[in-house]
């Protein structure tokens, strides 16, 4: 008998435990400040969204890469003004016909100048109606004032 009373009071402490925690449990989760997401929030709400954002990057993306592969493609130049302090920065093999305004070059290699069959290295001036290529990525210009230039090749701004 003694044997069954002391089961009992185990088997009461463990499911008054049991009880407690599972209580703790829900008072505290899907609360407020602790909320828990059902399927249909993820399914009719976060994938629609997310999918959208992911196909608004690629068409943005996609969009930038056709038009540079355009101008690759027609090996037509392109006009560009490049504001002061701003550089702009070549892929190898990049044309740039320097038009207007001030610039030195920048990037280890510098820039070819090869109007004048010359190299323009880092912080060397370059000059107007003169066509530079860019010998290494990297290599460009970074603008003293603001600047026109037409450009053959991939390139960036920043």
């Amino acid at each position: 008998m003694k044997k069954k009373l002391q089961l009992l009071a185990v088997l009461t402490v463990v499911a008054l435990v049991f009880t407690a925690v599972g209580a703790y449990a829900a008072s505290n989760y899907g609360s407020q400040s602790d909320p828990l997401i059902t399927m249909s929030y993820l399914t009719k709400t976060l994938q629609p969204t997310m999918e959208s954002e992911f196909n608004n990057a690629v068409t943005a993306a996609m969009t930038q890469l056709e038009q540079q592969f355009e101008s690759e493609l027609t090996g037509a130049f392109k006009t560009v003004s490049v504001e002061s302090g701003k550089t702009m920065s070549c892929n190898a093999g990049c044309e740039v016909l320097f038009r207007s305004g001030s610039a030195a070059a920048v990037g280890a290699s510098g820039m070819l100048d090869v109007t004048s069959g010359s190299v323009v290295n880092a912080n060397g001036s370059m000059t107007q109606n003169h066509l530079y290529m860019s010998p290494a990525n990297g290599s460009g210009f970074k603008a003293s004032n603001s600047v026109t230039v037409l450009v053959r090749g991939t390139y960036t701004i920043g």
